[in-house]
């Protein structure tokens, strides 16, 4: 008789059973079940698992629940498989920092991805990556396996730029830790680009799928699941980036892989065969479907044995070619099944998921349902705050451009309800207001609390908070999760706590967010433009999807309308040097404001809110038919965004007692050509302002950018004569490090970086100052308001960067502007707000009407006068 173990000895002594008597136990409720015994080997496994449970023998314990819930997963009882993990991670056993408890942790994880309980996973992988990294260490196999199961569960659960993130990290991690030869790293290779393309950016997960397939076939086989995995995944790649003969090869070496398995009992070979039949389907649209191949297409989503994908996508192509039919009762049924499946084997807010209800929107649309509405709503609804989570808080860059497709793709046909639904007008007009700033009122909410705040430090406070966020969102929506990034996120929660625990976490309960129209006189009216443009769905990758332009038009006691203005194109503004510009400018007229004017009668005073390539178009030389231009014809005012409006009137004139800071006549140093009218034009303006009882600290010569920026922060007024830039994109280099301004003695050679020394503004660095007293920064400077274009804070750039630093308006100009001409327009302008006591809008437009008509001196040429646009944020 074998000797006992010490804890077989310390379990006879407490009467306890010992370890073999457990084991007995549990294989005499596995034959009980293995018979057919359903009740009777249920109740037997439970006592035996119940006793070992309660027993001190760990390894057993573990053991036994994983063989207890492989039994049950065989046998497709999940429920039961659940329940049984639960029990075992609960257990004395499981919660111990051992070996075996890891590897019960993981398993746990590995089963709720296979079962696909992404949500409840989450938490089990959370804690299994923790186990696997204290106890094997950080860049293991272990470590690396525990992270690429959870990166694949949030991918999977929706919370995706957190996922790929993991993801990515993952992958890269273990190329470095285990090398380009360990299957292992494929399988992080092959998940990585899964979630790729899973978001919309198959180009990327191709350029890993190609050679991962090489790589398996060598290895395994062309026979083995691994190869059919692969080229499946290179398939879908192409297909997704309307590679018709790229996808049908891959397609081809799929069916082969699946061919060569030799499985009778797997369905593989069929599957390849049905996505070889939906391929084809999907490549030429207009060939019509014959009712044999149709109805086999709706059938698949009933096929258990089929990917989840391929039902998807097969009930939306069979729901396509219904509608052609005219069954749109069919085609209507067949993408809410798609929806209903993409929210249960994908995740309930994904860009797939969301992509399947935006296809039941539009039936409903096409079919006059009265629910369309209803599902547009949610549909912009729920993508708004899925967007508010994955973009604000996590940030990835390829979620970040995926989410700016699809909103354009939702927004797009949402826009197309509102042309014909007034109900839809209202809706959308508050849906576009969302997607241009990526925020729901929380900003502005801030802003209108300020004053109520108890003390300047806390007002202070709740500055550093509106500047974070919006830095957040900057950074954040183009996908730059860099070392700023994360800092900025830092900050920001930080400010945020303090604020709480000095103001209490929320706004006043008596400060409401205004409606747009309440803000309005009868008098007055809003155009927000907004571009949108679907993507073709056959060749999504074409850079440059058709885009369209409406106009949504707000005037106080009306509902909100929406006018479709034709393609963006039609749009794009002329040269201000050809020797003809008039017509062109006339032509702008009749096709951005033409179509408007019914709803602008007894209009005097026009808020326009631009959006994309529009913030480069000088709304001033616009004409009517009768030669007039645009501020000749209404009191024509710039917002960034169309809340501005809530704050247009606050702050805006010369305040007697506010400082400003002058900055001309700057040195520098052979670098770039000297302005000598920049310093006449500060010597000219300090004047007017001491007639305004406002101190002027003038800043010429070699006064540099940290010497600038500490004078600025703190002044009501903001006026830098100088050189300033734009440089459109020749790289991958963010626009913020493209565009800037030019201190004394610049180091203009240098690439862009952080450095408050080497003589250039560039935008990155000018998010980062406290402009939170500006009531007006004036850039006299070339092209100040140009940048790339963008849904958030108006133009990437310069404009951007003084909307975030926290200036309520900003004086720029569009294009290269002439010495003498500026300085004149830029005397009179400070001129006329010194003597008539006029808002800042209300001067530039006396000042322009006088340029105009020749009033100033070498700035009568729509070169000078039309350069200058004024953004109130």
């Amino acid at each position: 008789m074998p000797a006992l173990t010490i804890a077989d000895a310390s379990a006879q002594q407490r009467g306890a059973p010992t370890e073999r008597e457990l084991v007995a136990k549990i294989n005499d409720a596995f034959r009980t079940l293995q018979a057919g015994d359903r009740d009777g080997g249920r109740q037997r496994l439970t006592a035996a698992l119940r006793a070992v449970r309660d027993s001190n023998y760990d390894a057993l314990t573990i053991q036994a629940y994983l063989n207890a819930v492989t039994f049950f997963e065989r046998r497709r009882d999940t429920a039961t498989a659940s329940e049984l993990f639960a029990e075992a991670a609960n257990s004395r056993a499981g919660r111990q920092n051992s070996p075996n408890a890891t590897t019960l942790w993981f398993e746990y994880a590995r089963f709720l991805e296979r079962t696909i309980q992404y949500e409840q996973g989450i938490p089990v992988a959370v804690e299994a990556r923790k186990r696997m990294r204290e106890s094997y260490g950080p860049n293991t196999a272990q470590d690396i396996a525990g992270s690429d199961i959870l990166a694949t569960l949030l991918t999977n659960n929706g919370a995706v730029a957190a996922g790929l993130n993991l993801s990515e990290e993952t992958y890269v991690g273990a190329r470095q830790a285990l090398g380009d030869k360990e299957p292992l790293t494929w399988r992080t290779e092959n998940n990585y680009a899964e979630a790729l393309r899973m978001v919309g950016h198959p180009d990327l997960a191709a350029r890993i799928d190609a050679p991962l397939l090489k790589k398996r076939i060598a290895h395994y086989g062309v026979g083995s699941i691994q190869a059919l995995v692969s080229a499946s995944n290179l398939a879908l790649d192409h297909l997704a980036m309307g590679n018709e003969a790229e996808t049908m090869q891959a397609l081809a070496l799929q069916k082969r892989c699946a061919a060569e398995l030799a499985d009778p009992t797997s369905e593989h070979v069929a599957q390849a065969d049905t996505w070889i039949a939906y391929a084809k389907a999907y490549f030429h649209p207009d060939r019509a479907l014959s009712t044999a191949e149709l109805e086999a297409m709706a059938r698949v989503k009933d096929w258990n044995g089929a990917p989840d994908l391929l039902r998807i996508k097969s009930a939306q192509l069979a729901a396509d070619h219904y509608e052609r039919r005219g069954d749109s009762a069919r085609a209507l049924a067949l993408r809410i099944d798609a929806y209903h499946r993409s929210q249960e084997t994908i995740a309930r807010q994904h860009p797939i998921t969301f992509d399947a209800l935006l296809g039941v929107a539009v039936t409903r649309l096409k079919r006059g349902d009265p629910d369309a509405l209803a599902t547009f709503k949610d549909l912009e609804q729920q993508s708004f705050r899925w967007m508010l989570r994955e973009v604000g808080t996590a940030g990835n860059r390829y979620v970040a451009e995926t989410m700016r497709k699809l909103a354009d793709d939702i927004l797009y046909e949402y826009g197309r309800s509102a042309l014909i639904d007034p109900a839809a007008a209202v809706a959308y007009a508050d849906a576009v207001s969302r997607w241009k700033t990526m925020e729901d009122g929380e900003r502005t909410l801030l802003r209108l609390t300020l004053d109520r705040l108890p003390d300047e430090p806390t007002r202070e406070l709740a500055r550093t908070v509106l500047r974070l966020s919006g830095q957040r969102q900057e950074m954040l929506s183009s996908g730059k999760l860099d070392d700023d990034a994360r800092d900025v996120l830092k900050r920001l929660s930080e400010a945020r706590q303090d604020l709480a625990a000095r103001a209490g976490a929320k706004p006043t309960a008596d400060v409401k967010l205004p409606a747009i129209d309440d803000k309005l006189a009868a008098s007055d009216a809003l155009v927000d433009f907004f571009v949108s443009g679907r993507g073709s769905r056959v060749n999504p990758m074409e850079p440059k999807p058709a885009a369209r332009l409406q106009a949504v038009l707000h005037r106080h006691g009306t509902p909100p309308q929406a006018i479709d203005l034709g393609l963006l194109e039609s749009f794009t503004a002329p040269s201000v040097d050809e020797a003809d510009r008039g017509q062109p400018f006339r032509r702008l007229y009749d096709t951005l404001i033409g179509p408007l004017k019914p709803q602008l009668a007894n209009i005097t005073r026009l808020f326009l809110v631009p959006d994309a390539d529009l913030y480069s178009l000088p709304f001033a030389m616009l004409q009517d038919g009768n030669g007039h231009y645009l501020d000749e014809i209404y009191d024509t005012r710039i917002l960034t965004r169309a809340d501005a409006i809530v704050f247009a009137s606050q702050d805006d004139k010369l305040v007697a007692g506010n400082k400003a800071v002058l900055v001309g006549g700057l040195n520098y140093a052979g670098a770039a050509s000297q302005l000598p009218s920049t310093k006449t034009e500060i010597d000219r303006i300090a004047p007017d302002l001491q007639r305004r009882d406002i101190a002027s600290i003038k800043m010429t010569g070699d006064a540099g950018e940290t010497a600038i920026r500490g004078k600025a922060e703190g002044a009501a007024l903001l006026h830098l004569a100088t050189h300033g830039f734009y440089k459109a994109a020749t790289d991958r280099t963010d626009a913020l490090w493209r565009s800037g301004l030019v201190a004394a003695h610049p180091e203009l050679s240098r690439p862009p970086r952080r450095d408050g020394e080497d003589g250039v503004i560039y935008a990155r660095e000018l998010m980062d100052w406290n402009l939170s007293a500006a009531d007006l920064v004036v850039l006299s400077a070339c092209q100040t308001a140009l940048g790339d274009p963008s849904r958030i804070g108006s133009v990437r750039g310069l404009p951007t960067a003084l909307a975030i630093a926290g200036a309520r308006r900003s004086l720029l100009t569009l294009w290269e502007v002439s010495d003498e001409g500026t300085a004149n327009f830029m005397a009179r302008l400070y001129q006329v707000l010194a003597d008539e006591n006029l808002d800042y809008a209300s001067a530039l437009r006396k000042v322009r009407i006088e340029a105009i008509h020749g009033k100033i001196k070498a700035a009568e040429d729509p070169s000078v006068w039309a350069a200058f646009v004024l953004f109130e944020n």
